[in-house]
């Protein structure tokens, strides 16, 4: 599920170089000054006390931004040309421990070995270091997307995308770091290769720690890798499917029941190459995904999503599916909750409830279509919450002039799924965030970008000026990428999912001037109360916009 890093279109004054605005009493918003737009580049934020930069890279010039987080206010750029050597790979720009790093791979085709480098940015003088250090080198080839991870980070800080060569994978308290690969296989034959991940752990300080190449226990065809997660102490705790035969289908072959597979989990204990496992029964349930989340408690949680197989594989989401981890790799406290069909009908055309009641009353299953688990938080005292996002693809063939044909995809991104389950395993509370996006330039502004504050949950999305105060009977007016939008968030209450919607940019309220290129993942924390981002204005320039949580 790999993203892109395309944008949304809104409104914006900017008569005024500093600027405040509230369309709800939840919510103010102040404007910075323009400042100098650097196009077409790569672009990463971090947030530091009161102060934020912002990473541009484009082929192998960076260009450095520093702000103000209390105004906000634009403080000094700096350009670094002819930064990365050529034909180099941007690999991950993260935060780990105290620093901020960007990891590229270069390959040495005359030693034949794949190269990875740190670089350290100095955040107070706003520059990269001139020292580029190689952390890992491998004789040979490795393969591009290795599909041992293969979530965005969105959400939980890991980046890297399908054409990539190495996954990081950093440890809940940001003191530890994974480095996984693998290597090109032996054989081209699915049936009789084994994969074989290389797993490179460093300290805070990128001193490395381990360094281990462990071959699979099972052949590719008979295993799907589906999470992994490294703790605090250097343990690494890898999710898989295991298939019971090579045709590589969920259901078994000729029957009506019964999955073909089982999930295990593979514990690996630090410093050593050993593989524990850990067998989770799945019976008759399907899963259609997976992740692992770490905690500040003595467990981890696995969690998603799962249907009793009345839909094609994958295609619908029946219930939540969660289990617990200790810190040993044994699985615990497995439960599973049916998502109601009363919420499911939430905010959909009578024609989807008509069809959902009647497959209830003639005992079938009803589901929720191409939900995706995208977070867990787990609360202090142990309680978990589980957000899912309807989300998946569509390709049309278009037949133009001439017998020429091009395949157009369409992206969706519809409603949030948001439910709380207690100590105790049972289900709190299970809420339906109704949204409708679509857009034809992968991920751009669409989904959602989640934060916390004061025992509240906050999602903050684009969305139609028209579904702020959407009746709970009709389904939500479409927000297309890169159209005009409100820049929406929905407040959700721990205690009791008790939610309120409000505006906080309303593109049809705020006039003069036409502001540009937004996404979700350009949001940074702020402040305990406070996020911003930044957004392209014409002329070839950008302002950032601070949004306070009143």
């Amino acid at each position: 599920m790999k993203k892109t890093i395309l944008l949304a279109t809104f409104l914006i004054s900017s008569t005024l170089a500093f600027c405040q605005k509230s369309l709800s009493p939840d919510y103010t918003y102040n404007v910075s000054d323009h400042y100098k737009e650097f196009n077409k580049s790569i672009k990463y934020y971090f947030s530091k006390g009161n102060e934020s930069v912002s990473l541009k890279i484009r082929k192998k010039d960076v260009f450095i931004q520093k702000f103000n987080n209390d105004k906000p206010a634009f403080i000094k750029s700096t350009l670094q040309k002819d930064f990365f050597p050529k034909d180099h790979k941007i690999e991950s720009v993260l935060e780990f421990g105290e620093n901020i790093y960007v990891f590229y791979s270069l390959w040495n085709d005359k030693d034949n070995i794949e190269q990875l480098f740190s670089v350290m940015l100095d955040f107070e003088k706003g520059v990269l270091s001139t020292t580029h250090k190689p952390i890992v080198i491998i004789d040979g080839k490795i393969l591009h997307g290795t599909n041992f991870h293969f979530f965005d980070g969105r959400l939980r800080g890991v980046i890297n995308t399908a054409n990539n060569k190495f996954d990081f994978m950093l440890s809940h308290d940001k003191s530890k770091m994974l480095v996984q690969y693998v290597k090109k296989p032996e054989f081209k034959n699915d049936k009789k290769s084994y994969n074989v991940a290389g797993l490179v752990a460093f300290d805070e300080n990128l001193n490395k720690i381990s360094d281990r190449e462990i071959k699979m226990p099972y052949t590719e065809r008979r295993m799907d890798n589906l999470d992994y997660q490294l703790d605090n102490e250097g343990n690494i705790y890898l999710l898989v499917k295991v298939y019971h035969d090579d045709s590589n289908d969920d259901k078994k072959r000729n029957k009506d029941e019964f999955t073909n597979y089982h999930l295990e989990l593979f514990y690996i204990k630090n410093g050593s190459s050993d593989i524990e496992i850990s067998k989770f029964d799945n019976k008759d349930k399907f899963v259609n995904r997976l992740l692992l989340f770490d905690s500040s408690n003595d467990f981890l949680v696995c969690g998603g999503y799962y249907s009793n197989g009345d839909y094609v594989i994958g295609s619908a989401s029946e219930g939540v599916l969660t289990f617990k981890i200790d810190r040993k790799g044994k699985i615990y406290d497995e439960t599973f909750h049916d998502i109601p069909v009363e919420l499911i009908n939430q905010y959909e055309s009578k024609r989807i409830k008509k069809r959902n009641n009647k497959m209830e009353e003639k005992g079938g299953e009803v589901g929720v279509s191409n939900l995706d688990i995208k977070n867990i938080i787990i609360n202090e005292d142990g309680s978990l919450i589980i957000i899912g996002e309807q989300e998946y693809e569509f390709t049309t063939r278009i037949s133009g002039t001439n017998n020429f044909t091009h395949d157009k995809t369409t992206f969706y991104y519809g409603a949030i799924y948001i439910a709380k389950l207690g100590v105790d395993k049972e289900l709190k509370w299970m809420r339906k965030i109704p949204k409708a996006q679509e857009g034809i330039r992968g991920i751009g502004g669409m989904s959602f970008k989640y934060c916390n504050f004061n025992n509240y949950h906050y999602l903050i999305f684009l969305d139609n000026d028209k579904n702020i105060d959407l009746p709970i009977d009709k389904s939500p007016y479409p927000y297309v990428d890169e159209k005009r939008g409100s820049l929406t968030v929905v407040k959700v209450s721990d205690s009791d999912g008790s939610l309120s919607k409000s505006s906080i940019l309303n593109a049809k309220e705020i006039k003069d001037c036409e502001m540009n290129y937004f996404a979700v993942r350009k949001i940074i924390k702020a402040s305990q109360n406070s996020f911003m981002f930044e957004v392209n204005k014409k002329k070839k320039e950008d302002v950032m916009i601070k949004v306070t949580l009143n």
